[in-house]
């Protein structure tokens, strides 16, 4: 338990920057961030900082956010899925005009198969997700002579690790919390892969859902105030009027015509079904509620939306405000440049930052995220594209025939180019035969 809770209603002191002790009642404090803060703002000296009080209330505001929140799940998984299945290529820098794609590296084949037993996309998408969720995530980078590039990439869960910053706020070494013994303190550079956002104190980052907070609590309490609704509400909208002139009720006739009403309307064999009224009861409508006032899709709508727009991709591509067919194109386009283009280009940055000194050191290596292969458009298209560019067929019938599984048959391994593109001078093979050539000393027209 946390020291602070464990003070609670008694006097502790601290040193100030004059290294006079100053009482501190921990009564004053609501929470951890308020008690962060005021440390912060008074200069009191804590012989050992650790990570700062109001990070871990960041942290206690993004734990089962993902459990809880259907909206910041479905947009964090969306971006995570987004960006986890870009594959990386490594290239070679050879001169300034002239780059080779390298596929044999050791440094390649750790982006091709980063952990023995995990994925390449599962892994990059849990480490994702603790950035969108956390704002901040690390990786470490073990030697591993079992894989064939001889490393291994290994997740360090946000929740079990911080930054550390010097006083100018850069960071200075890695919190890592250990279930199995002490936290331990890793002064960098280290081999670790990490990230972090803006934080107004440290370099620890700052979790949207601290910012969300009060937006993901509306939700929250729209949820629960609409399943009451749904379970205590009345499912007709209906009361029961008994005449003022009949008979005064028994005790046991009360219950009993309450067991036999409670069977219609709750979850009983007779739910459902229409109630038997006695002593000339009538059943008489009422505007008390309406279950089109829940407005369920229109609230869960609206936060998704919010969600979205915060995390800077259109809402139309998670379903939050409806699309169609030409603008969810554009946006689909606008993904992997506009929106989540600037996440591709940090990550991009830690690896040729971080990773290729570490595996790659005094090399001309660089890593580079192959976003055209989520932006290629349908076989059809490309087709078209690269017939016009490159003026002529560009596929060997014998790629074109394993597209289809067929079999490789001898003499199609050349390439098929006609003779109206070869010698006719047509910029494209799509375009018309030349015009005719006009009667001798008859010229063109200017």
């Amino acid at each position: 338990m946390p020291w602070w809770r464990r003070s609670k209603g008694a006097s502790g002191q601290v040193i100030d920057q004059s290294g006079a002790l100053v009482p501190v009642k921990s009564e004053q404090f609501d929470d951890l961030a308020e008690l962060g803060r005021y440390v912060t703002q008074h200069g009191i000296r804590v012989v050992d900082p650790g990570v700062p009080l109001s990070n871990y209330a960041g942290t206690a505001a993004a734990l089962n956010v993902w459990e809880t929140q259907p909206s910041v799940r479905k947009v964090v998984d969306y971006i995570a899925r987004a960006l986890s299945t870009i594959p990386w290529h490594v290239y070679e820098r050879v001169s300034d005009t002239d780059r080779r794609r390298v596929t044999d590296h050791p440094l390649a084949l750790l982006l091709a198969s980063p952990a023995p037993s995990v994925p390449p996309s599962r892994l990059w998408h849990s480490v994702i997700v603790d950035w969108l969720i956390h704002d901040r995530w690390c990786m470490h980078v073990l030697p591993n002579a079992d894989t064939a590039s001889g490393w291994e990439l290994r997740r360090k869960p946000a929740r079990r690790m911080h930054v550390l910053a010097d006083d100018d706020d850069a960071p200075a070494a890695l919190y890592l919390i250990s279930s199995r013994g002490p936290a331990e303190v890793v002064t960098l550079p280290a081999p670790y892969l990490f990230d972090h956002g803006y934080a107004t104190v440290g370099a620890d980052g700052t979790s949207p859902m601290e910012t969300m907070q009060q937006i993901l609590a509306e939700q929250s309490e729209a949820v629960a105030w609409r399943r009451s609704v749904w379970k205590n509400g009345a499912r007709v909208p209906v009361v029961i009027e008994r005449p003022t002139e009949a008979p005064a009720w028994s005790k046991g006739a009360r219950e009993r015509f309450m067991a036999g009403f409670n069977a219609f309307v709750g979850r009983g064999p007779a739910v459902g079904g229409t109630p038997l009224l006695e002593d000339g009861m009538k059943l008489v409508a009422v505007n008390a509620f309406n279950p089109k006032e829940t407005q369920d899709i229109e609230g869960r709508q609206l936060t998704d939306a919010e969600v979205a727009s915060f995390y800077h991709i259109p809402p139309e591509l998670v379903g939050a405000r409806e699309g169609n067919f030409s603008n969810l194109d554009a946006f689909r386009q606008m993904l992997y440049t506009h929106s989540v283009g600037p996440d591709i280009t940090m990550l991009q940055d830690v690896i040729n930052t971080m990773l290729v000194p570490l595996v790659a050191p005094g090399s001309d290596l660089y890593v580079e995220a192959n976003v055209e292969a989520k932006l290629r458009g349908s076989f059809t298209e490309q087709a078209s594209i690269l017939q016009t560019a490159t003026g002529s067929p560009y596929m060997l019938r014998s790629e074109a025939r394993s597209k289809l599984n067929l079999p490789h048959v001898d003499g199609t391994d050349e390439l098929v180019t006609p003779l109206n593109v070869l010698v006719g001078g047509l910029a494209s093979p799509t375009d018309t035969a030349p015009p005719p050539a006009l009667p001798k000393g008859q010229g063109r027209p200017a």
